[in-house]
């Protein structure tokens, strides 16, 4: 899983988004499209964006809410090992 860089989003044309309280928060189901992942861990506000009310969530949020992947047998072995030192 690739972290998200702000910028990224703010340059993405596909990503609604709104600038709130000097922070920005990004349409989820923008950003769940953009990214191919499932979102729905992630903790949302109502704001409005064109017109319309949208759930929205800071970059923070969306990191937070994000689905870690199961890490493999061999990734868990190496984790033990370096965790030993």
């Amino acid at each position: 899983m690739l972290k998200l860089k702000k910028e990224e989003l703010l340059n993405n044309e596909a990503v609604k988004k709104i600038q709130f309280d000097n922070d920005w928060y990004f349409n989820v189901e923008d950003v769940a499209k953009a990214i191919n992942e499932d979102l729905s861990n992630v903790e949302t506000i109502t704001l409005p964006i064109g017109g319309e009310y949208i759930k929205t969530a800071t970059l923070e949020n969306i990191e937070k809410g994000r689905k870690q992947e199961e890490l493999s047998e061999f990734n868990k072995a190496l984790l033990k090992m370096r965790n030993k030192k």
